[in-house]
């Protein structure tokens, strides 16, 4: 259950994530492309494969009580 919109269904919030991912691409500011891009980036296969990287970016999400 997300804390922040338990009231929405998993496609809801899908939904919701898109929209506002376009509004903040239609603003001027660089920051989400750059940080998008940087994502990209970290996750690339490299010395570690993805899979690894994300599995220890969900962990360290777990266990930082992050949801989103």
């Amino acid at each position: 259950m997300d804390p922040l919109t338990p009231h929405l269904t998993h496609a809801e919030r899908g939904a919701r994530r898109h929209h506002l991912n376009g509004l903040i691409l239609a603003s001027p500011m660089k920051t989400y492309r750059a940080m998008t891009e940087l994502g990209r980036e970290v996750f690339a296969d490299g010395a570690l494969p993805k899979k690894q990287k994300e599995l220890i970016a969900l962990a360290v999400a777990v266990a930082a009580n992050c949801w989103e």
